[in-house]
């Protein structure tokens, strides 16, 4: 699964990878060492996306994405009032889960981050472990979206990698610059599915973290940092 990720690359520069002419919505960036359920998170979508008005994005003027803040977590309508958002969507089942299943053709995104959070089980205890792709560089997750007035997401999550196995045995889908394409455009999930990374190329580097990032309340670069 994935319960907790990063987002602190500058903003120009998550502008330059992920091809948007511009950030079109006026709030503060903040660096963020630990993003969790029920935040706002930075997706993108492909532009004809048609978010409703009230939301925190725009079309771009020139250009076939937007940037668009989405609350980590669906909601969807049927869902009892308290009951937990869908922060994970098992990429296996999206296509045939009542959840996801009319979102997986026509509300696909992507999430942007530049790590993500696991935490090992070992000797009775727990300690989390930092994951990260090229060297800290950006990457997005495969993400699903939902409309409303809160317009909400959900990242993908796959088999893990067998490096991964002995940590956990679901990781998230990141993909790769030419999937990213392919997840925002017009094709049927079915037709995409066979052309999404295999996770055993993806080289992720991983070390451990201080347990303070089990706190949501604590977002600072200390939760990043290698601690033996």
């Amino acid at each position: 699964m994935c319960g907790r990720f990063t987002l602190h690359t500058p903003l120009d520069e998550l502008a330059e990878r992920f091809s948007l002419l511009e950030l079109p919505f006026d709030y503060d960036y903040t660096p963020s060492y630990n993003i969790a359920p029920t935040n706002m998170v930075l997706t993108v979508l492909p532009r004809q996306a048609g978010l409703p008005r009230n939301a925190a994005a725009r079309e771009q003027a020139e250009g076939s994405r937007m940037a668009a803040l989405l609350r980590w977590g669906l909601t969807l309508p049927w869902q009892k009032p308290g009951s937990k958002p869908l922060i994970n969507a098992r990429l296996e089942t999206i296509a045939e889960k009542p959840s996801f299943r009319n979102l997986v053709n026509t509300h696909r995104c992507l999430i942007l981050a530049d790590g993500f959070y696991e935490w090992k089980t070992e000797n009775g205890g727990k300690y989390p472990l930092y994951f990260t792709l090229d060297g800290g560089r950006p990457f997005a997750f495969a993400g699903l979206w939902q409309e409303g007035d809160t317009p909400s997401c959900t990242i993908i999550t796959q088999p893990a990698a067998s490096f991964m196995q002995p940590i956990h045995d679901r990781m998230p889908l990141i993909l790769t610059p030419e999937t990213e394409n392919l997840w925002l455009s017009p094709l049927s999930f079915k037709e995409l599915a066979a052309k999404l990374p295999d996770p055993e190329e993806r080289p992720l580097a991983y070390h451990r973290v201080s347990k303070m990032v089990n706190s949501p309340r604590n977002n600072s670069i200390e939760c990043i940092q290698p601690v033996s």
